[in-house]
Parts: C-alpha cells; structure tokens; sequence
C-alpha cells in the first residue's frame, strides 16, 4: 500500500514538474512576441506535440503565476471591450528597458512607484501582444489634469518596448513646447538609459524629419525607434510619408504603439477643417496592420463621443481605463468644492484659495472681440492683477524660505488665446513689476503697508499649519523680498515668441508666464503659485484643461491662489460634479461587465453637458439630454421678495393639492420627517409649473425637466412620487408651515461669497444621503449592509440600488428645503481630511460664507430621479449656444501655427537631401 502511494506521489511530482516546464515554454514564447494563444498552438502543432490536457494544465500554470487568472478585473475602474483577453502579468526578469525607469520611479516617487507599475502593467494587458498577426487596439486612459499621466505613458512605453513593440510614436499635443517637454521627459527618463537600444527619431530641438529610409531601420529586431511628435498636418504628414516607404513584409512585423497626449485635442474630428485632416493623418498612422492607439486625457468628454460604430475611427472600443487618483493631488473638487451639503454643516467650498476678479477689471486684461479690435485697445494692469502679482512675488519668497532648495516658480497669466494680446499684456505687466521693484527699492511706505496687508489677509485665509507646513512671518518675506524681484522675469509663451518658457533644471526660474494655446493643455508650470485667469470656454474639457493649477503642491499648498470671475468660478464647480460622475459612471460600467460602446450615451446626455452660459446666449441648438439618476437641486435664488413670495406660495399650493388627493403629511416610513407617498405625476408637474427658477440656474431647467417626466409616465414610469420635507432636527419651529399642520423646523445655509444684491447662491442644499430621505435607514445600517470602511465610502449609486431593492426604481422623489432666511454666522465646523492631517473648516480661517439676511425665507427644491431602465430615454433640449463674438477663436493661431511649422518641416526637408 506504501509503495502504491509512493508511486502515485511520484507521479504527481512528475507531472507538476512537466506542467511547470510546459508553464515555462509558454512564458518563454510569450516573452518573444507570440499571444498566449498562439504560444499554445505552437506547441499544440510543432514539433514537440504536447498533449492538450498538458498544454491546458501549463497554461492556466502560467497565468496563475502570472496573476492573470484573475486579471484585473476586481479592480472595478476597467471597462473592456466583449473580444477583450489578457496576455500580459508584469514586469520579468529578461527585462531591459522597464527596470531602469522603475529604479528612478522608487527613487522620485517612493509612495507612487507600486501604482505606477500596477497602472501601466494593466493597460499594457489589455492591449495586443507584439506577437499577434494583426494588431488593431483601441484604448483610452483617463487620468487626472496635471496628475503624472506622462509618468504612466512611460511606464507602458518602456513595457512595450519590453514585450516587442518596434515602433513607438507619442502624439504630444499642438504647441512645440509641450512637444519639447514631453521629448525632454521621455530623453531623461528612456532614452538615457538606452543609448544603444532606443533610436530616436526626433530631438528637442527637432520635431520629425527622419532622412533614414525606414526599411534600414524597422528591419533591425534588436532596436527601438521613438517619436515624439506634435499634432499638426505637416508634421503627421510627413511621419505617413516616411513609414509608407516601408515595404509591405517590413510594417507586418513591425509592431506599432501610437501614444496619443491630450488625446482630446485636435484628434478628434469636429467638424472643422484643421481637426478633420488631423484626424484622417492619424486614422492613416494607424491603417498598417500591427497598429495599436492608447488615447490618454484627463477629460474624456470628446473622445467618448466619437461615433463607436465607426471602426476605423478613434472610439476607444477595446478598453477604458480610469487611473485612480493619488492622495495628495489637488483636483476641481478641492479647489472648488462640491454641490453636496450635509445638514448642520456648510457645504464644501474647497479651500479659501480662490479670489474674484470682478466684471469691471476683465475689459481692462481682454481684449474686445473682432479681428482688428486689438489694434486699438491698450492692456492695464488691474487692481485684482496687481494684488496677484504682489501675492506670486511674497509666496514665491515664503516658499523658498521653507526650504534650503531653490526651485522653480511661476505664475500664470491667461486672458486671451490671442497672440498679440499677450504682448500687450506683457508690457503692461514689465511696467509694472518694474514699478514695484522701484518702489521696494526706495522704501516706499505705500507698498510696505500693501503687502503687510495682503500677507497678512491672506495667510489668516488658508493656515500653514493645516497642511503641516512651516508659517513664514511677514519680518522673513519682507527681508528676502529683493531676491524674488530680482529674479522674476515676464515671458509671453505662444507661437510667435522668441524667447519660450523652459525649465532649466539647474537653473531655477523665477517666471510670471503669460500666453493662450500653450498654456491651456498639457503643459506643466513649474511651481505654479498664482494664477489669473479670465479666459472663456463653453466647453468643460477646454475648461478643465485650462487647470493648470491642478497637481501637486508639496509644501506650498497654503501658497496657491486664483483670481477669476464669479462666473468662471461657477463652471469650474460644476465641472467638479460632472466629473466625478462621469468617473462613478465608468466604474459602474466596469463592475457590470458592460462593454466600452455603451458609455457613450450616458455622457453625452448628461443634464450639465447640454448648458452654458445663460447671460451670453445667441442661436439656440437642439441638445438631448436624460435625467436618468441624477440628482438636481436649487442653489441660486433670487434676492426679491415678490420673487421669494411666488415659491412659497407655488409649495403651499403643492401641499393642498397633495392634501385634496387624501394624502396625509405623515405618510413617509420615517417617523422623524414629514411627507408624502406615491403622489401622483400631475401633482409635481404643476409644481414645477408654478416654481420660479432663476434664470442663470445650469441644472434645473423647468421645462426639459418636465419633458423627461412625461416622457417617463408613457413608459409608466415616475408616474408616483415621494415628497419629503428636510427639516432641522432639535430646532424651533418657526412661522413658516406651507401648509402643513405644524410650522416647519427652517433648515439654516449661509450664503456663498459669489452672491450679489441680486442673486443668492448657496451653492449646494442637497445631501448625498437625501436620496433615501423617504426611508427609514440610518447612515450606520447602510455602511454595514454595504460592507464599507465608513460613510464618506457611501455614493449616490450605492444609494439608487437601495432604493431599486425596496421596489422605488420607478418613483421620484421631490425634496423641499425650507431655508431661514435669517441664517447667520454661526455654523459646525466641516470635518476634512488633506493628506494624514484631519482639520476642520475653522482652521483654515476665514470662511467664504456669510449671513444669509434674505428679505423672506427660501425654498429650496431637489428632484432626485432613479436609474431608467432605457438608455433612449432622452429629451430634446433647447440649449444655450455661446456667442462666437464672446470666446476666443483658438482655430485661427493654431492655423498660423501650423503654416510656420510648415515652412520649417519643407527647410528641414531640403537640408536633409
């Protein structure tokens, strides 16, 4: 018996050591080109002829230890397209060109390297393997703005390079700057490591020109070619021109990985003329049969709109990928807040770093509108400008003091797209600094005061303290001033300018940095500081990119202001919202298995992406739009009482309405809040129909509002309604009952800083935890039922499927905020969290809130509607189209742009023969 199981254990032994050699062949081949499953028939059908059973049991050996069995999938923030494999586990020992960049990751980013290698190992996974016969991937990486997506695309660059891509081409937006970071980045990090292995096909100071035939080059297996190359006609031309002289056996077993940058620029075909050759070039780029395109952009409004059933278009069919955000980044959220407030609390306003620039100043830094308006208008430097270029001069000084190093420090001044703006602004600026400096220098008491002043209103604002770093009293700022003044120079940065920002990085700069193209995607300013910015865009991506004051501020967070408008203040927090749903939604889609074209519908029909701005309007455009699980609220209101009167009386007729139906104001399954269940659609209709909202409101629009209801009740849906009334618990009544049997308990919100005598803004009056506000489940139960760390993990999908689990997947819900409109100064602090630290509101200082003193009390509305189980259920939305006469036409330099570039490539051309 023994010796029958010693037998049976030896012959186990046997055949896990073969599995193990057959595991090993596989990796073997996979590692020199072929898929997984040609590796497979390789061996099925070569000359060895293992067994199936064999090659099965080593294949699935190989992906257990490559951690692709179960890939990435758990991750929830990948959607892939139904065709969809994994071939690739990690980095592995053969390696040659990952391990040194991922020695200088551990080095530079020590806390970030792991997810860099994670990051970039998933997405090179999704793609195709070098090995396969035809190569068609279509990807799309979404990042945060400023957020290290150069440092992801590297990582997947130097894997490629790694596993057998030949020819790597990085599409690095439209301006010979940003090429010329992204190729200064990519020399440092990947080609100085690889002197003999990498061959570069362009250099810092030349975008491609390549006179080397290509078939001397794609044929040498053991090489890698790279190209860093701008977005323009000539120069895409020009690339098409040189691989088409490659032969037809060379470009098949030339595996071909296109990067593209700022993927939502300029590739997308708009309808213009510029981005439809553009489009075609690259369309073209990626005609040869091993092509593979990874689109990277921290706004994928554009690119998720590209037609999906086009396949030779850029719709990223085979993956999404979102890249989680890192800990410390400062993004629109916490800059700008968010539109969520809880009871008790004031809503996040993000931190105190944001300073108006009022209507008054702009005229004075923009130019007026039309072709040769320019030529007459002279730039000023406003009050606001001034206060910013004192406060860029002090932080700069106050920076370097905290630390023994010198770095680079900037300060962005974006106005115009228009060149020749720039250097009216310029001069207007060198005036001034200059003033400023004459002005230090003679001890003028004057300015002394103005900046003891504006230190000292401005650090009492944002503390160094909440954000561990050292306070600088105004004595030290005031003693190494001269040296700030001394080094500061103004550069305009556009496609006319002879001297271009650069960063010498054994040169600090010191650079007050004013431009348009060039500033508004893609570049990183060094130890940007203040930024003033008054540019307008209609279009969020354009809007988001404009950012550059998103990133990371490590030891300078205090530091940091912007000076825009109110109204540019109030896209940028709307955007925040948009964003972060857009986000949930593709995790959504990820833990559901859906496939990558379904993601389309759901962002272009999203209620904020059909609106822009109320005031400017010209020509009306037809928009779709559904509000299928959304939640909107009222946040501006007007300061009239006549006004304030209408909507009180509008919800005391709600009540009598719903009272007359037989409805009784303790229907709700929570005891402690009153309202009513399963109201009839009618019912809110004429609400909404007799509710005032204020003219300059995004969201909630009346009329497409109560489109998408009707169109829901002839599906027979939302043909019911709860409607909850949010009261403040432990308060007083007051003499407010809109027809209830009791007063109501008046919910307190102060007021935003961004109000005017005519407007409030409250900026947010709804809570997350609102949408279950008809239901009897406290915040604890919803944690532990869901299996989270704690509340701040809960989202408002967590929430929808509840309510679709208690059979309210069919029924809105209508939530009435009654505000006391003598809500004053006093308030709870706000927990936050900013890094390891947990502070409160009330150490940042001064609070952007102010008393409300409304001339009668408010109502506040939300509507929260649930999931609809159609994704057609869409709306026609007459929308706001934005006057060309009021933005910027970026289209007309970037044309001049690229005749220049084109005169440059033909000299290039002609020298090289």
């Amino acid at each position: 018996m023994k010796q029958e199981i010693s037998q049976q254990k030896d012959e186990a032994d046997a055949q896990s050591s073969q599995v193990k050699q057959v595991a090993d062949l596989i990796e073997g081949l996979v590692r020199g080109g072929k898929s997984i499953t040609a590796a497979v028939s390789f061996l099925k059908t070569g000359f060895l002829a293992i067994p199936e059973n064999l090659l099965m049991a080593g294949r699935l050996e190989y992906e257990r230890r490559r951690n692709l069995i179960l890939v990435w999938d758990d991750q929830g923030d990948t959607v892939i397209g139904p065709q969809v494999g994994s071939w690739y586990g990690g980095p592995a020992s053969g390696d040659v060109f990952w391990p040194p960049l991922w020695n200088q990751l551990k080095e530079e980013i020590p806390d970030g390297c792991e997810d860099v290698d994670q990051a970039s190992s998933r997405v090179i996974s999704l793609g195709s393997s070098a090995g396969d016969e035809h190569i068609d991937t279509r990807g799309l990486v979404l990042g945060y703005v400023q957020s290290g997506k150069t440092t992801n695309f590297m990582s997947v660059i130097a894997k490629a390079a790694d596993v057998g891509y030949k020819l790597i081409i990085v599409l690095s937006g439209q301006t010979d700057n940003l090429r010329q970071q992204t190729q200064d980045r990519i020399q440092h990090y990947l080609l100085g490591s690889h002197p003999t292995r990498i061959h570069p096909l362009t250099t810092l100071e030349k975008d491609f020109s390549e006179d080397i035939l290509p078939e001397a080059l794609l044929s040498q297996d053991d090489l890698r070619f790279l190209a860093v190359v701008k977005k323009n006609p000539a120069r895409l031309s020009r690339l098409n021109k040189w691989l088409k002289k490659a032969s037809a056996t060379t470009l098949a077993s030339c595996p071909i990985l296109v990067i593209d940058d700022e993927a939502d620029q300029a590739s997308i075909d708009v309808g213009t003329k510029r981005q439809s050759t553009i489009n075609a070039l690259i369309r073209e780029l990626l005609s040869h049969p091993k092509s593979a395109y990874i689109a990277y952009t921290a706004t994928p409004f554009a690119n998720l709109l590209i037609d999906p059933k086009d396949p030779t278009d850029l719709y990223p069919r085979t993956y999404v990928v979102s890249l989680p955000r890192p800990d410390a980044y400062f993004g629109p959220e916490r800059i700008f807040g968010t539109l969520d407030a809880e009871e008790g609390t004031d809503p996040d306003d993000g931190l105190d770093i944001v300073r108006t620039i009022p209507e008054a100043d702009v005229s004075k830094v923009r130019p007026p509108t039309g072709k040769n308006s320019i030529e007459s208008w002279t730039a000023e430097v406003s009050r606001t400008m001034r206060a910013s270029i004192l406060w860029f001069l002090l932080a700069t000084t106050a920076r370097r003091l905290r630390t023994s190093e010198i770095k680079h420090s900037s300060m962005l001044i974006h106005t115009s797209m228009r060149a020749l703006a720039h250097v009216e602004i310029q001069e207007a600026v060198d005036i001034e600094l200059n003033g400023i400096r004459g002005d230090f220098n003679n001890n003028d008491r004057e300015l002394i005061t103005e900046i003891e002043t504006l230190w000292s209103e401005e650090t009492a604002r944002v503390s160094a303290t909440l954000f561990n770093n050292s306070e600088i009293s105004f004595s030290e700022v005031l003693a190494n001033l001269s040296d700030t003044l001394e080094a500061t120079k103004v550069i305009v940065d556009n496609y006319l300018s002879t001297e271009r920002l650069s960063y010498d990085k054994e040169k600090p700069s010191t650079a007050i940095v004013i431009g348009g193209n060039t500033l508004s995607r893609g570049l990183t300013l060094e130890g940007l500081i203040s930024s003033y910015f008054v540019r307008a865009s209609s279009a969020y991506d354009t809007l988001l990119q404009m950012g550059r004051w998103f990133g990371y501020r490590k030891g300078y967070e205090d530091l940091v202001r912007i000076w825009m408008t109110d109204e540019l203040r109030r896209w940028f927090t709307a955007l925040a919202t948009v964003e972060a749903e857009i986000r949930d939604e593709i995790e959504v889609y990820a833990k559901e298995n859906k496939d990558p074209s379904q993601l389309p519908v759901r962002i272009r029909t999203h209620p904020q992406m059909a609106v822009t701005s109320a005031s400017k309007m010209k020509n009306a455009i037809k928009a779709r739009v559904t509000f299928s699980g959304h939640k909107i609220q009222t946040i501006l209101f007007s300061n009239d009482q006549e006004w304030l009167d209408a909507n009180v009386e509008a919800t005391t007729n709600l009540v009598q309405r719903a009272i007359a139906l037989g409805h009784k104001e303790n229907e709700l399954e929570r005891t402690n809040s009153r309202g009513f269940m399963k109201v009839p659609a009618e019912i809110v209709l004429q609400f909404l129909d007799e509710y005032s909202v204020h003219e300059d409101a995004r969201t909630f629009k009346s009329e497409p509002i109560k489109d998408y209801i009707r169109s829901q009740n002839e599906r027979g849906l939302l043909d019911e309604w709860n409607i909850v009334f949010i009261e403040r618990q432990g308060q007083d009544s007051s003499d407010l009952s809109l027809g209830l049997d009791e007063p109501l308990k008046l919910l307190r919100r102060r007021k935003h800083s961004t109000s005017t005598d005519d407007t409030i803004n409250l900026k947010a009056i709804a809570s997350r935890w609102d949408r279950i506000a008809d239901l009897e489940l406290p915040k604890s139960a919803v944690v532990s039922s869901l299996g989270l760390a704690d509340e701040s993990k809960v989202l408002d999908r967590h929430l929808r499927t509840i309510r679709s689990q208690r059979g309210l997947d069919k029924t809105g819900l209508l939530i009435i905020y009654p505000i006391n409109m003598n809500s004053e100064d006093t308030f709870q602090p706000r927990p936050d969290v900013l890094g390891d630290t947990t502070v409160t509101v009330a150490a940042v200082g001064k609070s952007e809130r102010e008393a409300l003193q409304a001339p009668q009390h408010l109502v506040g509305v939300g509507l929260l509607f649930p999931e609809s189980k159609f994704n057609t259920d869409t709306i026609d939305y007459i929308s706001a189209k934005v006057s060309p006469d009021y933005l910027d036409n970026a289209d007309d330099e970037l044309i001049q742009a690229d005749a220049r570039d084109e005169e440059l490539a033909t000299q290039e051309e002609n020298a090289s023969k």
